[in-house]
């Protein structure tokens, strides 16, 4: 009987991970100056559709050597994440949803719009991966949710909103990058009830 063979690395599936990784190169590389935009653009568009870990290595391969991706998680703690992609279109997430300890929001040639305003989070702190290549992440949040802004800009912005006068109880830390578009994020009132941290932190009492 003979052995099974492990399929090569170069063919291996790539994950979302691996391409939010090589976008990310190809941003900095922009920005140094090594790509042009219209070899940005191009190269982006290979990674979008890029279906294994090969095809990703070929389009970063004279750019320096290509960082070896994280260890994929455990079952349990990947189906506590979540992500929103947006490529040549729109993406929205809005009302009563759930917000998880970890998400991704991602938009190339798109929008990704989120409204917290309503939702619910798992956690007292949350962390958003929002990537924007020649797009916008827009995001609205109440008065209870204070951002911390990590991340940069590279030929893009990042516009943040103003403190807030009420007391957070929930933070929302926003990583990732911005090149050629923007992620901004917008304060207003929620329209019917407000939200909170789900099991985490309790619902102020009511008088």
């Amino acid at each position: 009987m003979s052995d099974v063979v492990p399929q090569p690395t170069s063919r291996t599936r790539a994950s979302d991970a691996d391409r939010d990784h090589v976008l990310q190169v190809l941003a900095t590389a922009t920005a140094d100056g090594r790509l042009t935009v219209d070899e940005h653009s191009e190269l982006i568009d290979k990674a979008l559709h890029a279906r294994t870990i090969g095809e990703l290595d070929v389009l970063t391969q004279d750019l320096g050597p290509r960082a070896v991706p994280a260890p994929a998680p455990a079952p349990l703690a990947a189906a506590t994440k979540r992500g929103f992609l947006a490529i040549f279109g729109s993406k929205s997430r809005k009302g009563g949803w759930h917000v998880p300890a970890e998400f991704t929001a991602t938009a190339v040639f798109g929008a990704v719009e989120l409204d917290f305003r309503e939702a619910r989070f798992d956690a007292p702190e949350v962390v958003c991966t929002a990537n924007c290549v020649f797009g916008a992440v827009e995001i609205t949040i109440p008065d209870w949710v204070r951002v911390v802004d990590e991340g940069s800009a590279i030929f893009g912005a990042r516009e943040e909103a103003g403190s807030s006068s009420a007391e957070p109880t929930v933070t929302l830390r926003l990583r990732g990058y911005s090149v050629f578009g923007a992620t901004e994020v917008k304060r207003k009132a929620p329209t019917l009830k407000r939200g909170g941290v789900d099991r985490a932190l309790p619902e102020p009492p009511t008088t």
